[in-house]
């Protein structure tokens, strides 16, 4: 399954909210996706579990890069709050990024031995 079908399969309520189109938006959100991936090209990215993270947290910060200049507002006694789809999308990406974590570029883990148990042997 191509990424955009992913995107479309398990998005649509983001997809169609947000107005993306099959034609411009997805093939941006695809592009930082294999980005992350650290490929040139989806046809590189043969990890798909890694993949499908990587297009989780690149459709989040699409969609929080799409609602940034939205306000909240007051017009003839009415109340329009949007600050709460922001929250839900800054939760909603905190989420993809923490289950990316180990494929996301930034993250690195480095292990240190220490012979602080003389008592553990290597047999």
């Amino acid at each position: 399954m191509a990424l955009a079908d992913y995107i479309s399969d398990n998005f649509p309520t983001i997809k169609a909210q947000l107005n993306w189109s099959d034609s411009i938006s997805l093939p941006i959100i695809v592009a930082k996706a294999v980005e992350l991936y650290g490929v040139t090209s989806e046809s590189d990215a043969t990890d798909l579990t890694k993949l499908h993270a990587l297009g989780d947290v690149a459709v989040w910060r699409q969609a929080l890069n799409d609602i940034a200049l939205d306000y909240s507002f007051s017009a003839d006694g009415a109340s329009f709050s949007r600050n709460q789809a922001v929250t839900n999308i800054r939760d909603n990406l905190a989420d993809a990024e923490n289950k990316a974590i180990a494929y996301l570029p930034a993250y690195q883990m480095t292990v240190h031995y220490t012979d602080q148990n003389p008592d553990w042997t290597d047999e």
